[in-house]
């Protein structure tokens, strides 16, 4: 009986002892982050990136998007990829990390990995607004209006009195020669915006 009250004492002091680790470094790690976010907030990256590397685990989901997001902010795109990816990695199914990860990699003209991202996007939730549209504008200005047009769909159906999807969805018809639905979505895109002039000459508006 003895020995087994001190197996018991033993797994409870262990599991206390735990708890109280825990504890510590969750709050040393919210701490990091609250001086991160107000350093941020000054637009000081480099240092919302330093006050987070003390408290930095590479197995962490969360600061490995924290950084990723704020290296790209100071113009380390290089480094931003490698947290966005250890952060997709640990979360194969974030679609956070692989919207943050097009940032970086846009910003190195890095374009077909762009659109990769997006369609492992699309895997995940077909009717995803900010990939549909954006695929459909890379592919539109790449003069792929077909697969412009695939995607762009989506999101019209998604959005139908959006402007920048109506706009898009015009110069796509307007590109391969349908000039009346195209017209029909350039108006459908002054509803939104009147003050729109960019329209005026296919329209014929003087």
């Amino acid at each position: 009986m003895e020995i087994l009250s001190k197996r018991i004492f033993f797994v409870l002091s262990f599991i206390v002892f735990s708890f109280n680790t825990l504890s510590q470094s969750d709050n040393a790690i919210r701490d990091a982050l609250k001086r991160s976010y107000d350093a941020e907030y000054q637009l000081k990256y480099a240092r919302a990136i330093e006050e987070l590397m003390g408290v930095y685990e590479s197995s962490s989901y969360e600061l490995n998007l924290r950084l990723g997001w704020l290296c790209y902010k100071n113009n380390k795109f290089v480094e931003s990829i490698a947290y966005y990816k250890k952060a997709i990695i640990k979360m194969p199914l974030s679609i956070e990390a692989k919207l943050g990860i097009v940032y970086p990699l846009a910003a190195l003209e890095k374009w077909d990995e762009v659109v990769n991202q997006y369609k492992s996007i699309l895997k995940i939730d077909v009717y995803h607004a900010t990939a549909n549209y954006r695929l459909a504008l890379i592919y539109y200005n790449r003069l792929d209006y077909g697969n412009s047009w695939k995607y762009l769909k989506n999101y019209i159906n998604l959005y139908p009195f959006d402007y920048d999807g109506n706009s898009l969805a015009g110069w796509i018809k307007y590109s391969v020669g349908k000039k009346e639905e195209a017209y029909v979505f350039f108006k459908k895109a002054l509803m939104v915006n009147p003050y729109d002039t960019s329209f005026n000459k296919v329209l014929g508006i003087k």
